[in-house]
């Protein structure tokens, strides 16, 4: 184990517990101190190890690390510098509570990191999260690789009447070239809240 990554990590656990109980903004990470200690120690870890050889224990610290680091997403950018510990990685965070880290991964997988079934597989699991945000990251990187599945669940996500989720369904209409793109443009008319007609206009004038 790596103990200068478990101690910076302990010391940001230490200094949340404390802070969380002061009723922080809600970017509260960001107001940590030590930031490039555990930065220098996470960048560390990740180029001194061959994944296979990383602890739990390690795994799950990393993927805590990276959660908190969701003002910045530096970190999610390092990781996918090494493909191999990214897919180790997501095969962790797919089972993790960390809903910071699953939608961070999610907009990594439409970047093409990984093979696009890999991806695909893990984007069709995460885009059932019950957490609203990192469901439609999903989709829009299911988008991204051009899924077979992303027209289908678009469909859902626009019957689902969340003004996000349609939002996100007619950019990825969109991008995967959808013959439904003209209906789903139409009904976001007939919508008619702000940002659902805002962005239809936005992509009928592209």
């Amino acid at each position: 184990m790596n103990t200068i990554f478990k101690i910076e990590v302990n010391k940001f656990k230490a200094w949340a517990d404390t802070y969380l109980k002061k009723s922080p903004p809600a970017e509260w990470e960001c107001d940590y101190q030590d930031w490039p200690a555990l930065n220098r120690a996470f960048l560390a870890l990740i180029s001194e190890k061959y994944p296979t050889v990383l602890s739990k224990t390690e795994i799950d610290d990393l993927i805590y690390v990276i959660a908190r680091d969701n003002e910045m997403e530096e970190l999610i950018e390092e990781v996918a510098s090494y493909p191999k510990l990214f897919e180790l990685l997501l095969q962790n965070v797919l089972k993790s509570n960390e809903r910071d880290a699953k939608w961070q991964f999610a907009v990594s997988l439409g970047k093409k990191i990984l093979n696009k079934n890999v991806a695909e597989n893990a984007l069709l699991q995460l885009v059932e999260d019950s957490d609203e945000y990192v469901s439609r990251m999903a989709l829009q990187s299911l988008g991204k690789i051009h899924s077979t599945h992303a027209e289908a669940l678009c469909k859902r996500a626009w019957d689902s009447d969340h003004e996000y989720q349609r939002i996100m369904a007619l950019w990825v209409l969109k991008e995967i070239g959808s013959n439904e793109l003209t209906k789903y443009l139409h009904l976001a008319i007939k919508d008619g809240r702000k940002y659902v007609v805002q962005n239809a206009n936005e992509i009928k004038n592209a």
